[in-house]
């Protein structure tokens, strides 16, 4: 997958922060992805896969900001 159809998780959290500041942005980034994951019908051995590659597809996280409440440009 090309570079610039990937967004890294550490980027997706800091964008989330920003957007809502939470208290403590890395616990509420993993409940929120664990969420999300279990909304779209993925396994915890997907999620696993996500956070040991690092990366979303650009598609993926714009459907993971729409269902944490952001915009993702």
């Amino acid at each position: 997958m090309r570079q610039k159809e990937k967004i890294e998780l550490p980027a997706l959290c800091a964008r989330l922060q920003n957007s809502m500041n939470y208290r403590n942005p890395e616990f509420a980034f993993d409940v929120l992805l664990y969420g999300w994951c279990k909304k779209t019908g993925h396994s915890t051995n997907w999620l696993s896969d996500v956070r040991r590659r690092g990366w979303l597809s650009l598609v993926m996280a714009r459907d993971f900001a729409a269902y944490c409440g952001y915009m993702f440009v």
